[in-house]
């Protein structure tokens, strides 16, 4: 198995623990990004580790510094996930994913 497949099997069961749980998704969403910020090597060329670190992110940031707009923030937790599982592994719908949740939603500059 290569380290991408590994990385976005373990990315994959932690989105499904944020759509399969009344939990909050504050904690699996963390996780998420622990494995995007370097918790688990990818070397094979796949950059979706590198952008899921700046969505998830950016989530969990707003979720812990605008605690008011936490309900907010788990609310596009569920829809980044969901969203996650439906594109993951297509290379195009993934580039729109990202490019949607970067700058249309998140607001990163273009």
């Amino acid at each position: 198995m290569r380290d991408s497949d590994a990385f976005r099997a373990a990315v994959r069961a932690y989105a499904e623990v944020i759509l399969g749980s009344d939990a909050s998704p504050y904690d699996p969403a963390l996780m998420i990004l622990g494995l995007a910020s370097g918790g688990l090597p990818v070397d094979d060329g796949d950059e979706a580790g590198n952008l899921l670190a700046l969505v998830w992110g950016e989530l969990t940031d707003w979720a812990e510094l605008r605690p008011r707009e936490t309900d907010q923030a788990e609310a596009h937790m569920v829809a980044a996930a969901r969203e996650w599982l439906t594109v993951e592994g297509d290379q195009e719908a993934e580039a729109h994913y990202f490019d949607r949740w970067l700058h249309d939603i998140l607001g990163f500059k273009r």
